[in-house]
């Protein structure tokens, strides 16, 4: 079907300039005083036609509050929602407890502040039999405070809506470092009535475009907000955006991700969607609206589509082990870990976890901790009942290495320890290059008796003790020489 433009609405525009015009405040006047508490509820609320699509989980809950000044957790407040006057397209299904009445009016007891995001009492409206996608009735909201002040509010409850769905895979794989992956923007209509304009925003991160940013959106950082107001889009059609994104694959980096999210312009984004208010236009050519060829693929109806690429730039960890020199019952200090030998880098969660055995007989007298909080800390790795201590890997660019510090009291057994590397929660290590150096081991170098500086003595009459018998010898050999000289 085809794409249908049509004339921007003007009249919404002129009614929100007067209301600017009128509500002007004259320069050097005194600051209006804080605004009172009061019930805020949206304009305009969709909801399924009788048994018709469920609505996207984006589109299921209905946000009505009151900011009271009071403890929320009483109930000293009560909510009135009433579609008495909307019987014939809308009823009322309460929710949570304290909450009586029929299918057009419920009352509940709620505290004096009220969120219904939060608050387990309220109701919903639904769509009453008979009614079809198109109608339309008021949903009317009373708020009475425990002092006795009444706040109204009123949502214009709309049977069926617009529902845009973006086509988009949810992962491309096998991507070359550096090869360039065209990308397409398509969106659908796949609800009951109309969408009136449509709202596009995507994000890049280590997948770059390769292109100019298009001229008719605007970019704050790696986002883009693009807005075509003159854009109808009927139930059942779809629409290109051309030419789409020219996206260039990441030369280290080992995976990338794209998210995108639509949504019809009247109605505004969806919660939770993050749209910046600024940015500069980009410099290159206009994204173009083009009939949508075509309705296969994956099709997203969540508040925002995910696209995650995979680029075939595996990362060589090596495990770093370490000597460790003394004898039974010393202290020693030992710092193990992994390094990234490249040529991958595979972000901030690498897929490896460090495995940590110490050496036979040691104990473990101190482990690296991490901050959860101020002035507090938790260990860092875990380890099970065979003392095998499991570590995050952070590290994750190439030559970068990351070391781990324990402290240990060396025990009278003989065996070396390991560090050993391995895929994180056990599974398997992916794309490993050199699967021969993601093991190393932790030895123990040196024997001596319990006491703390043991070793150090017998090191020293092993190696120091050894020099004063060859000076000696070399003192005997000068004097010989000098008596035979004489």
């Amino acid at each position: 079907m085809p794409v249908r433009p049509h004339a921007p609405r003007t009249r919404g525009v002129l009614l929100a300039l007067a209301a600017c015009l009128t509500g002007v405040v004259p320069l050097g006047t005194a600051p209006a005083a804080a605004a009172e508490p009061h019930l805020t509820a949206p304009a305009t609320y969709h909801i399924a036609p009788p048994g018709g699509r469920k609505r996207p989980a984006r589109d299921k809950r209905l946000h009505v509050s009151y900011d009271g000044d009071a403890v929320a957790g009483k109930k000293t407040g009560r909510l009135i929602m009433d579609v008495s006057g909307a019987g014939d397209v809308l009823r009322l299904k309460k929710f949570g407890n304290g909450c009586s009445g029929d299918r057009t009016r419920i009352v509940c007891a709620v505290g004096a502040s009220y969120n219904s995001w939060a608050d387990w009492a309220g109701a919903l409206p639904y769509a009453a039999p008979g009614s079809k996608a198109g109608d339309a009735g008021d949903l009317r909201m009373r708020y009475e405070a425990p002092g006795g002040k009444v706040s109204e509010a009123t949502t214009r409850v709309v049977v069926g809506g617009p529902v845009l769905e973006i086509r988009r895979p949810e992962k491309v794989a096998h991507l070359r470092p550096g090869a360039r992956t065209p990308f397409a923007f398509v969106v659908r209509n796949a609800g009951e009535t109309p969408a009136h304009g449509l709202g596009l925003t995507y994000t890049t991160d280590a997948m770059t475009p390769t292109t100019e940013r298009f001229s008719n959106c605007r970019y704050h950082a790696a986002t883009a907000v693009c807005r075509f107001p003159t854009l109808d889009l009927a139930p059942g059609e779809s629409v290109d955006l051309a030419p789409g994104l020219d996206l260039r694959a990441p030369k280290t980096e080992t995976a990338g991700s794209l998210y995108q999210s639509a949504w019809p312009l009247d109605l505004g984004p969806y919660e939770g969607v993050v749209v910046p208010d600024e940015g500069e236009p980009g410099k290159g050519p206009a994204l173009r609206p083009e009939p949508g060829k075509g309705t296969t693929g994956t099709w997203s109806d969540e508040d925002t589509a995910w696209t995650h690429f995979s680029v075939d730039n595996p990362s060589d960890y090596a495990a770093v082990g370490t000597r460790v020199p003394g004898g039974a019952g010393e202290e020693r200090d030992v710092r193990i870990g992994a390094t990234n030998n490249g040529p991958g880098d595979p972000g901030q969660n690498p897929p490896v976890e460090i495995r940590f055995t110490p050496p036979q007989g040691a104990r473990v007298l101190k482990e690296p901790m991490e901050e959860l909080d101020e002035d507090y800390f938790e260990p860092l790795c875990t380890h099970d009942k065979a003392g095998v201590y499991t570590c995050p890997l952070t590290v994750h660019e190439p030559g970068d290495t990351q070391r781990l510090a324990f402290r240990l009291r060396l025990g009278t057994a003989s065996g070396d320890g390991s560090v050993r590397l391995r895929g994180r929660g056990g599974k398997e290590y992916p794309a490993d290059p050199e699967p021969a150096n993601d093991k190393a081991a932790v030895t123990v170098t040196g024997a001596g008796p319990g006491a703390s500086g043991g070793s150090h003595a017998a090191a020293w009459w092993a190696g120091g003790g050894a020099a004063v018998v060859v000076a000696g010898a070399l003192v005997l050999w000068a004097r010989g020489r000098r008596s035979r000289a004489r």
